[in-house]
């Protein structure tokens, strides 16, 4: 167990005892008017002093060692603590109660309740202090109270008689506790991360990945296993950074799938399996059992060569789930490797048994080289300083460089150190006394980061620790992570007024980052084009987390832990609470310090009894500050019972769904800072009456509630007052009411809101009321949502008028407005730092202002302005090229059939979708800018634009632009009739996708040659006619998979035998190819076209006449065939079959009508794993049945299926 004084630093505990002694003695003076208080009060002022002295001596490393004494008496001062603040709180908690009560009968109480109240406050003088003191008395609060004070003043005394130990440990420890100055500058980051050294080491990886064949151990090449290539070293040696920046050379882009899954220490095949399933599809996998999994993997990767990545593996026991998980691999293409990461030499011998091959290719990873380490170092302290400030400072880095052992990470974490405290004094203490024991194992790395821990501020510390309650490699949310750390009471003082709760989690997660413990990391969304940023922690800095936060913080994933000693926790995640018995569960309740519990989400579902056990050990859980669940499949749903009343001091409450009684007890705590709930009971309960109480819980600072339709499929509002609601930071699903207690005008009074989302804006019947709610005045607000639902009301315009935001506001959206006028702030472009600007359901605005004196504007989305004709009014003084922002980032025009034309676009665009929009031609990208930019569109979707017929003359003809897009999609533009994209300097595209254009007749000549294509895709293209030719193809280097789909007058396949890379073909076109195809005589190319498509891993086709066309009847190496539409198939195509004999694993066949019997050469198909023809002719389906030999001459074969035409149960057999 760690230290006690880990977790009461001085620079916590002092304040914490200072605040809550003075709480407690001014509720003790207040009601309790006890003698001898002052002495106490005095002795405990008189103690902070050694208190300070004792935290001031200590080392967390040594006191547990040294003096279990005194550890157990700092535990003993934070129970104490603890204890004090848990009265003080329940203090806070009566006074707001009974606030709460009274304001129930004000607000909600009849006539008669209301006179009685008053009555009864006027005749018998009941003052708010005889009440509230009869309230604690009857409780025995107060006497609580002076307990707990009385034994924090013992502890505190006990700790004051350690000064003498404190003082010997302060001499014998090797290195003080230092705090790294609060105040260091946290406006920008430490630096980008940067790949230094391992060329040698990646050349050699990239060499084995491209050219390792499968070798058994008796030397044989064996075709059903995988290759394995494996890198291990000890934590924070660089193995996943290596390994992401193999996965992004070209060598490695251009023949292989990556499938990257970290898999950390919960080895399960079932859930690497839908990670896998994950990483190739982009979608998460519905499936959670096993069989359907693999089934579905299987089914991917058949037309695929892929690098599969299972980065940072444990696990070097469980032969079984190792078998499990390479299961649907064994039989895939050949071609297609492993690259494994791990700590363990171990790991790497279990993987490749169980795959069955001699060991593989091993790199174990050393330090870098010291002039490596150098390098890294200097890139991390002095990035972005003055290099003349850092000179004198190069020759002790280099020093401390050499001596890291060429750990890429403890050398990130150290630098990060030493940027904090540039006085070169501190750099040669570090140098010759910190570092001097310091050696490379992982233990001395361990010793290293443990120091740079105990040197980060304390608040900083607490916040860390508490992280390892997450799983290894969590992406955290900002917002998330900080929420999180209010509700647990990690951050429970402000420095200041002006800051929040909220700043101050700001300013620790920026410097947690800026000292390596957290890594900063952004990615695009793939729908919106928006970049997202998200921290992760290194796997090294969780197991500094999980051991500095021993006997505080656990995760837990087995029911063992609790069989240990560990009463003392206070921050605990139940991960797999599907395996946990309802006698496990009940083991909960003995952790009775318990401050935070979250249930962790799991695909599986839990037992219904198991639920209502954890209901009830939650509920019992007094002193609880967060819970948090997010379980969508549990049986019965998560339902806390109105007794999550009594958890007086919940702070934080998110879940998936709570039933209508759990409403009635949330609406008693009133210290809850966050309520969030997606489903909120059944509408039409009478207990849903009682959220309308949420109103008197003044300390919330975020609600987001969904419900339930009731019977008529409606989401009827209910009465829910915000006004008192003071420190609200956002206000979500808001739904105005006509009534005095939801009136739009309160909002106001909320003068801290970060976010608003209002909802029914149509029951303003009174303009001032929207006047009233001064949003304009709120200076914090950056993001507010107004939305309308269709009914109509002559004073929207108005409403939408006094709705003007404070010009501080970031995000806007706009939707169901039915008003003609734009309001005032809108086309004056008063609010002028927008960054994200959303209309919607607008039907009635036929223009928008310029846009482009919105500088800060990066993201703009139009849908269904029906009636929006232009954007930017034309005049003698301005141009096109200022209608849109100049940040512009993404665009986004839906529904608009109106508009003819967009304005000229910004470079710096990133994404740009487009549909039902009324355009002729696509706009172009302003290139009157002096200044070069680099390219940055990455995404181009263009959808049914019936009036677009050109393509040229628009932003696809300027190459300057071209050269980052990845993605280009055009469908449903029926009058297009170029047909001709040069597709100039698009090498970067990877997916392209023309579909459902009529009058599309070719794709082109190319310029340049397009060796990023991953996915072609030409659907209904009935004007197509051609392929392109060899030479266009042959540039398509890395074109794996291509669908041609119902292209019916589509006549030639031009140049398709010289695709180079081809795994997946689908052509079913139902046209005259077949008859111009199978009368041509095979021909040579001049580009070397029968040299290339001679494998395909899967074909798809409509007609089997299809394997006659050039160049389809010269594949000899497919590993699957299916056709699906062949009526007029009297039988196979056996010369076809024959010369793919060796590689055919599976044969599917529809609709085969005609299809009377099978060929005696199917015999000769040895590869053949599963053949399935539906809709057979009846004699086949007989033959089958009665013809005992089928069973012996397709004995090779694991699974046959045969189905009739009439639809009557098949004949199956599955070999096993």
């Amino acid at each position: 167990m760690a230290t006690a004084a880990a977790f009461a630093g001085k620079a916590v505990a002092i304040p914490a005892i200072s605040f809550l002694v003075g709480k407690a003695f001014s509720y003790l003076d207040k009601y309790h008017r006890s003698e001898g208080m002052e002495e106490l009060k005095k002795r405990l002022e008189l103690a902070m002093p050694n208190i300070e002295a004792v935290f001031d001596a200590v080392n967390p490393d040594h006191v547990r060692e040294e003096s279990p004494a005194l550890d157990k008496c700092l535990w003993q001062l934070r129970a104490a603590v603890e204890d004090a603040e848990n009265v003080v709180d329940e203090l806070e908690y009566y006074e707001l109660e009974e606030k709460a009560e009274e304001r129930k009968v004000i607000d909600w109480g009849s006539s008669l309740t209301k006179m009685k109240h008053k009555v009864v406050r006027s005749v018998k003088k009941v003052s708010s202090l005889d009440k509230t003191l009869k309230n604690f008395s009857q409780r025995d609060t107060l006497k609580r109270l002076r307990k707990v004070v009385e034994g924090l003043n013992r502890s505190a005394a006990g700790i004051a008689n350690f000064l003498a130990i404190a003082d010997r440990l302060k001499k014998s420890a090797s290195a003080s506790q230092q705090q790294v100055d609060a105040d260091r500058e946290t406006s920008s980051e430490l630096s980008v991360s940067k790949f230094v050294g391992r060329e040698r080491e990646k050349e050699k990886i990239i060499e084995w990945i491209t050219k390792t064949s499968v070798v058994s151990a008796d030397g044989v090449t064996r075709i059903n296993s995988v290759p394995i290539i494996s890198v291990v070293g000890h934590g924070g040696m660089g193995k996943t950074t290596l390994a992401q920046s193999i996965c992004k050379e070209d060598a490695v882009r251009n023949h292989f799938k990556v499938i990257w899954v970290t898999v950390s220490t919960n080895f399960d095949a079932t859930t690497l399996t839908s990670k896998m399933l994950e990483s190739v599809t982009g979608v998460k996998p519905g499936p959670d059992h096993l069989e359907p999994l693999q089934k579905n993997l299987k089914e991917e990767l058949k037309s695929m060569k892929f690098l599969l990545v299972l980065d940072d593996v444990w696990e070097d026991k469980k032969e079984s789930e190792w078998a499990k998980l390479f299961a649907p691999l064994r039989s895939l293409n050949s071609g297609s490797k492993i690259l494994l990461t791990t700590r363990m030499q171990s790991v790497v011998h279990t993987a490749t048994s169980s795959m069955g091959v001699e060991g593989g290719h091993c790199l174990t990873l050393q330090g870098l080289e010291e002039d490596e380490n150098i390098k890294l170092l200097n890139h991390h302290v002095f990035f972005g300083l003055d290099p003349q400030d850092c000179e004198h400072f190069k020759s002790a880095g280099e020093q401390i460089a050499r001596k890291l052992g060429g750990c890429p990470l403890v050398t990130k974490v150290v630098a990060g150190h030493l940027r904090g405290n540039m006085m070169i004094g501190y750099w040669n203490r570090f140098l010759h006394e910190e570092l001097k024991q310091f050696s490379g194992t992982e233990e001395g790395i361990m010793r290293v980061l443990r120091l740079s821990y105990y040197r980060l501020p304390t608040e900083l510390q607490i916040c860390f620790r508490y992280c390892c309650i997450f799983p290894q490699d969590y992406e955290f949310e900002k917002k998330e992570l900080i929420q999180m750390w209010m509700g647990s009471g990690l951050i429970s003082q402000c420095a200041s007024d002006s800051q929040t709760f909220e700043d101050i989690g700001a300013q620790i997660l920026v410097q947690l980052n800026k000292s390596s413990f957290f890594d900063l990391k952004s990615r695009p969304n793939i729908t919106n084009g928006r970049k997202e940023e998200y921290y992760v922690m290194h796997d090294l800095m969780h197991d500094l987390a999980t051991d500095v936060s021993s006997g505080e913080c656990a995760r837990v994933a087995h029911a063992s832990f609790f069989e240990d000693d560990n009463r003392t926790i206070r921050h605990m995640c139940i991960a797999n609470i599907h395996s946990f018995s309802i006698e496990e569960v009940k083991k909960i309740s003995n952790f009775k310090y318990l401050r935070t519990i979250v249930i962790d989400h799991s695909d599986a579902e839990v037992k219904k009894d198991v639920v209502c056990e954890l209901e009830r050990v939650i509920e019992s859980l007094e002193f609880l500050r967060l819970l948090r669940s997010r379980q969508k499949h549990y049986d019965c749903g998560f339902h806390l019972t109105e007794k999550c009343g009594k958890l007086i001091h919940l702070r934080y409450l998110s879940l998936h769904q709570i039933s209508p009684e759990g409403i009635c007890g949330v609406t008693r705590l009133y210290h809850l800072m966050l309520f969030y709930c997606k489903t909120v009971g059944n509408k039409e309960g009478k207990e849903m009456s009682q959220i309308r109480y949420l109103g008197n819980l003044d300390g919330l600072r975020y609600v987001s509630y969904g419900f339930n339709k009731n019977s008529h499929g409606e989401f009827d509002p209910v009465e829910f007052s915000v006004g008192r609601l003071t420190r609200l930071q956002e206000l979500n699903n808001y739904l105005v009411k006509e009534s005095i207690v939801s009136k739009l005008s309160e909002v106001k009074s909320l003068r801290t809101l970060r976010r608003l989302q209002v909802c029914g804006l149509e029951k303003v019947k009174n303009p001032e009321e929207a006047k009233d709610a001064k949003l304009n005045e709120i200076i914090s607000l950056n993001s507010l949502s107004l939305s309308w639902f269709g009914e109509q009301n002559n004073k929207d315009a108005l409403v939408l008028e006094h709705l003007e935001p404070h010009c501080n506001v970031m995000e806007l959206e706009i939707a169901g407005y039915t008003g003609v006028k734009l309001p005032f702030w809108i086309e004056d472009l008063t609010i002028k730092n927008l960054v994200s600007l959303e209309l919607r359901d607008c039907l009635s605005w036929e223009g928008l202002p310029s846009l482009g004196k919105l500088v800060w504007l990066r993201h703009i989305k139009f849908q269904r302005l029906l009636k929006l004709q232009q954007i930017g009014h034309f005049s003698s003084n301005t141009s096109m090229e200022f209608f849109l922002p100049p940040r512009l980032e993404t665009l986004e025009v839906h529904d608009c059939p109106m508009l003819s034309e967009l304005p000229v676009l910004p470079p710096s665009l990133v994404l740009l979708r487009i549909s039902k929009v009324g355009l002729t031609k696509l706009p172009m990208i302003d290139g009157g800018s002096s200044e070069t930019k680099p390219s940055q569109l990455v995404s181009i979707v263009v959808e049914r634009c019936a009036l677009l017929t050109l393509l040229e003359g628009s932003l696809l003809e300027q190459e300057m632009y071209m050269g980052a897009l990845q993605y280009f999609k055009i469908e449903n533009c029926r009058n297009l009739e170029s047909g001709s994209i040069a597709f100039h300097g698009m090498n970067r595209l990877a997916t392209l996708c023309i579909a459902d254009c009529t009058k599309f007749s070719t794709i082109g000549t190319i310029k340049g040659e397009l060796t990023y294509l991953n996915h072609l895709l030409i659907i209904e293209c009935s004007g197509l006619v051609s392929l392109p030719s060899a030479d266009v193809f042959m540039s398509f280097k890395s074109l794996r998979h291509m669908v041609i789909y119902r292209c019916e007058n589509l006549l030639c396949l031009g140049g398709l035998g010289s695709l180079p890379s081809l795994q997946y073909l689908q052509i079913e076109c139902y046209s005259k190819l077949v008859e111009v195809g199978s009368s041509l005589t095979p021909h040579a190319s001049s580009s070397g076209e029968e040299d290339h498509l001679v494998q395909i891993h899967k074909l798809q086709v409509d007609l089997p006449s299809m394997l006659l066309v050039e160049p389809l009847k010269r594949l000899h190496r497919t590993i699957e065939l299916v056709i699906t539409h062949g009526p007029q198939m009297e039988s196979l195509p056996e010369q076809w079959l024959i010369q793919n004999r060796q590689f055919l694993r599976c044969i599917r066949i529809s609709e085969a009508k005609s299809l009377k019997s099978l060929p005696l050469s199917i015999r000769e198909l040895s590869s053949l794993e599963e053949l399935c023809i539906m809709q057979c002719h009846s004699e086949l389906f007989n033959e089958i049945r009665e013809n005992n030999n089928f069973e012996s001459y397709m004995a090779h074969t694991r699974r046959v299926a045969i189905g009739e035409e009439d639809g009557s149960p098949s004949w199956a057999r599955n070999a096993t």
